[in-house]
């Protein structure tokens, strides 16, 4: 093992951990994920690593059994996908007999051979389906008042913000999204990406930090907007399907 940093150097850190789902419930499995007493689960691992002092070398990610020393089950090493960001979705094999809990643990080494500390999460594994707590929307930063733009002036960009969470964990949060109380069927997603990726229909979400539990979709007000009030709905969703009470919040457009 690669032995401590010379003088005031300091090793790669770790922050931003994701891992979804957290938990696997064998009753919800579709027949492709089960292979005789085996199961084959999908998820998605990711952190950012800061380092200061040295290029990141390689990013490793580990699943262990609860069991005291007891080998790794599963690894990798998880690719660069944007600036410090890393991120996969990787397919793992598990016993589909045994109920546990598996040790998800991710760190970092740069050229220096420097080692991170370990980001560690828990995989749940349960033959029945046992509904945990909804989602919560705790707050919207929204504003109250727009000023429509002139005719022949550009749109004007409007940050709509939630902050939701979720006592199973940010990553059980599945979607978070909003519609104007007139239109219930046209309901648009927010993102929690650091607008990096799509965020469902739109190319991006105007998010500014991935998993701060502030869930932001950027729509635009154009001179053709109608003047008046607009009452929007927000509302999450997590991994299993629960659905938190409904927020509403009213924005109006003037002249």
């Amino acid at each position: 093992m690669p032995g401590p940093p010379p003088g005031n150097q300091q090793p790669p850190a770790i922050e931003d951990f994701v891992l979804a789902p957290q938990r696997v419930v064998y009753g919800l499995l579709s027949d492709d994920e089960i292979i005789g007493d085996s199961i084959r689960v999908a998820l998605t691992i990711g952190v950012t690593v800061r380092s200061a002092d040295a290029p990141i070398e390689v990013v490793h990610w580990i699943i262990q059994a609860p069991a005291q020393d007891a080998d790794s089950i599963a690894g990798g090493t998880l690719p660069a996908i944007s600036g410090s960001r890393y991120e996969s979705s990787v397919t793992v094999t598990l016993s589909a007999v045994t109920v546990q809990t598996y040790s998800v643990l991710v760190y970092a080494v740069d050229t220096a051979q420097r080692l991170s500390g370990q980001a560690r999460g828990a995989l749940e594994y349960v033959r029945v389906f046992e509904p945990g707590q909804p989602p919560i929307v705790e707050e919207l930063i929204i504003p109250d008042t727009l000023q429509r733009p002139a005719a022949g002036s550009p749109a004007k960009r409007l940050a709509f913000i939630a902050r939701a969470s979720d006592a199973d964990g940010l990553p059980d949060i599945e979607l978070v999204e909003f519609w104007n109380e007139s239109s219930p069927g046209r309901r648009l997603a927010m993102c929690d990406d650091g607008n990096r990726r799509p965020c469902g229909t739109s190319l991006e979400s105007g998010d500014v930090q991935a998993g701060d539990s502030l869930f932001t979709r950027t729509v635009f007000v154009t001179s053709e907007n109608a003047l008046g009030t607009n009452a929007f709905v927000f509302q999450a969703v997590d991994r299993a399907g629960l659905r938190s009470s409904e927020v509403r919040h009213a924005v109006v457009i003037v002249e």
